[in-house]
């Protein structure tokens, strides 16, 4: 149940920097029809070995259709999303005060937790 109910948060987070990015370029989706193409596309990033590249192109080809915006502004609003959600994750744990994820390896990020992220920010 935990697990669904993550998977729903994400989505919506997804779909709201997804509607962030397209305020950001200027084409108006609404926010419903942006949490059914991050749904699709989570959906097609779970077959394994090629999940992700699959979801990626089935997130701009419904960008394209249904988000009614041409080709380069559908890469440039993927882009876009997933610069915006690099960069808030980083500074809300800047702003928490310990890491939501980590550039490293996820034994020396697990092991050190948040005193490590704590001793950086000193």
């Amino acid at each position: 149940m935990i697990s669904l109910l993550s998977f729903v948060v994400a989505l919506a987070v997804q779909a709201l920097f997804f509607y962030l990015a397209t305020r950001i370029t200027g084409n108006k989706t609404s926010y419903g029809t942006l949490f059914a193409i991050a749904l699709i596309g989570s959906i097609c990033s779970a077959i394994p070995a090629v999940g992700f590249l699959i979801g990626l192109i089935v997130v701009l080809f419904l960008l394209v259709y249904w988000g009614k915006m041409s080709w380069g502004s559908a890469i440039l609003t993927v882009l876009l999303a997933y610069i915006l959600a690099v960069v808030i994750t980083v500074l809300l744990g800047l702003a928490l005060g310990f890491a939501l994820f980590s550039f490293g390896s996820a034994a020396s990020s697990t092991a050190a937790g948040p005193a490590a992220a704590i001793l950086l920010l000193q």
